[in-house]
């Protein structure tokens, strides 16, 4: 049973409930996720030269129309991925070392989405970076909470059975384990086979299916008056409840209030905090933070004195 909803103002009117999509199957219990890590964060030195350089080698591989409406490259971002602005087209750009099959996988899978701003072309692999290009979104307009819910369930729905990668949770922690000293590996490598163990023999409420596996407000731009969600590298399929899990984070952090939440649950369908695998999740997600914060501090050059202390919370993950 779920929890109840908190109450919506007086004049707020109750949405229709969307019809539950068909609910196929997850993982056997007991069965090990494999983790493998095809979108490995950037080493040392990687970042806006080289996806540029990345691009300008990646253009005449590209279909004809897609070089005929480039234009001058603008940068965007540039952190874990680079990316750009090149005319008509968003250009993204993955270090070294990403898996272009892992990321053909999520295009072809979403294919002829209209819930997701998909890449046009396979992606094209270079030695400075594996390049996509999906069509520009340059609306800004904020899209709230209540909006983001039921896109959420539209792309939830209209994808259900798509041939989407496997959820791999926890895939970079060996990578970034890997040049810390012994003691520290393998307390993080120790967290996460616990934490995959319990994944995998977690009943899901909602079913598994294709998720988003980043869910946000920043994450929607609009194409006109449509609302597309970006951002699809962690499309997967994986318990629904994976993208729900990060509002409901949101909600305890105060970040979202209960009104703004209860007009996504409602948007939705679903309130996710009545599951019993929600703290599992929150779990999963602190841990998928450290390794994070463990990369940034190398990428920007800060001491790891911290870790210590904060791996004395992860001896015993559950």
């Amino acid at each position: 049973m779920t929890s109840p909803l908190p109450v919506a103002p007086a004049d707020t009117a109750e949405p229709a409930v969307p019809a539950e999509p068909a609910v196929p199957a997850g993982p056997a219990p007991g069965t090990r996720l494999a983790a493998p890590e095809p979108l490995p964060l950037p080493a040392p030195g990687w970042g806006l030269p080289e996806a540029v350089r990345a691009w300008r080698t990646a253009v005449p591989h590209l279909p004809p129309g897609v070089r005929r409406r480039a234009g001058d490259l603008e940068p965007v971002s540039a952190l874990t991925t680079v990316v750009l602005r090149c005319g008509s087209w968003a250009v993204k750009v993955y270090p070294p070392g990403t898996d272009p099959a892992h990321v053909e996988q999520v295009r072809a899978g979403l294919r002829g989405s209209r819930t997701g701003a998909v890449a046009v072309a396979a992606p094209v692999s270079t030695p400075d970076g594996v390049v996509t290009v999906a069509p520009w979104l340059g609306s800004s307009d904020p899209v709230g909470w209540a909006e983001v819910g039921a896109l959420l369930r539209r792309f939830h729905d209209d994808h259900a059975s798509a041939p989407l990668p496997p959820w791999q949770p926890l895939s970079r922690v060996a990578s970034q384990a890997a040049a810390l000293p012994a003691e520290q590996a393998e307390v993080l490598a120790g967290a996460r086979d616990v934490l995959l163990e319990a994944v995998a023999a977690t009943w899901s409420e909602l079913g598994w299916g294709a998720v988003h596996g980043d869910v946000s407000p920043s994450n929607v731009l609009l194409d006109g008056a449509a609302p597309r969600l970006i951002d699809l590298d962690w499309a997967a399929v994986a318990p629904r409840e994976l993208d729900l899990a990060p509002v409901a984070r949101r909600l305890r952090s105060g970040e979202v209030d209960a009104t703004t939440y209860a007009a996504f649950c409602r948007a939705y369908g679903h309130d996710v905090r009545g599951w019993a695998g929600l703290g599992l999740l929150d779990r999963v997600a602190e841990l998928g933070g450290l390794v994070f914060r463990i990369w940034d501090c190398r990428h920007r050059g800060r001491d790891l004195g911290w870790l210590s202390a904060e791996l004395r919370h992860w001896r015993h993950p559950l």
